[in-house]
């Protein structure tokens, strides 16, 4: 009789683990860094750039060249409307692209859960309006109060505008008024909000976590943009960014944040134009 084997049983080897995801919060902080990092060097490199390039035009001397970069407004007139243009593109893209780098394609999880939704949007634009006006409202009370106490705040001397420039000052709307909005509120609200607020979600404190941190990093980050005034810059941005961390947390979106913070930047931006093409204006800043 034949005889044949018997065939050989394979067992099925187990599936390997899969690796656990680090806590969302845990790779926010990290990503902050890098942020923080990728605008204090794109600001160095695209202002360098800048100032050498005009410095070379002008026939600027070593000595001249240090002397003007040694005095904040001569300075910034060399960096020009074009070159904070281009700061404030690189350093945007940098804030959006780390979140949704982060988000999308190292974790593979939707990028609503970080604000990229727009459910009823004719209702998000208006609730953003409304938050826009109530945060001018709430700035200009707080500073007001702040500014007849504390030193006034000098950010206005970092921008380069000057009469008739008009090419000069569109670019510079379209950086505070457009980019710096979007830039700002996906890292912000979107990211930096969303990770704590989902992360910590089971823990009493973790919603007023999120929105002490988010705000508190929010009006950080923009003290590096003044030299005097300090405090009284700090507290009305730290209010403003509880006000758009309420507002992600309502609606879930990031587009009633941008058009807040939009409408908060345009403004107060546009009042800057104003009194420099219009000087005599009574309440302008130094510039």
């Amino acid at each position: 009789m034949a005889q044949y084997d018997a065939p050989l049983l394979s067992t099925p080897e187990p599936p390997a683990p899969s690796r656990s995801k680090w806590p969302l919060a845990g790779v926010m902080a990290i990503d902050f860094v890098l942020a923080l990092i990728a605008f204090v060097a794109l600001t160095l490199l695209v202002q360098v750039v800048f100032v050498g390039v005009r410095a070379a035009q002008q026939g600027l001397s070593l000595a001249e060249l240090q002397a003007r970069l040694r005095d904040q407004t001569q300075a910034m007139r060399l960096v020009g409307t074009d070159g904070l243009f281009v700061t404030l593109l690189a350093t945007n893209a940098a804030f959006i692209f780390i979140p949704i780098a982060r988000v999308k394609w190292l974790r593979h999880e939707p990028l609503a859960e970080i604000g990229f939704t727009a459910p009823r949007p004719v209702r998000l634009v208006l609730i953003g309006i409304g938050v826009g006006f109530l945060s001018l409202l709430l700035n200009g009370l707080i500073s007001s109060q702040l500014q007849s106490l504390f030193e006034r705040p000098d950010q206005a001397a970092l921008f380069p505008l000057f009469p008739g420039d008009y090419l000069g000052q569109v670019l510079l709307m379209l950086g505070a008024a457009v980019l710096a909005p979007i830039g700002e509120e996906i890292l912000f609200r979107g990211y930096v909000f969303n990770a704590l607020r989902l992360t910590f979600a089971n823990r009493r404190w973790g919603i007023p976590l999120a929105y002490g941190v988010s705000a508190l990093l929010f009006a950080s980050v923009h003290s590096l943009s003044v030299s005097r005034g300090l405090f009284a810059l700090l507290v009305p941005l730290f209010v403003i960014g509880l006000l758009l961390a309420w507002t992600m947390h309502r609606t879930k979106s990031l587009l009633p944040c941008i058009i807040a913070h939009a409408i908060n930047n345009g403004v107060a931006l546009a009042g800057l134009v104003a009194c420099v093409n219009m000087p005599g204006i009574s309440g302008c800043p130094k510039l």
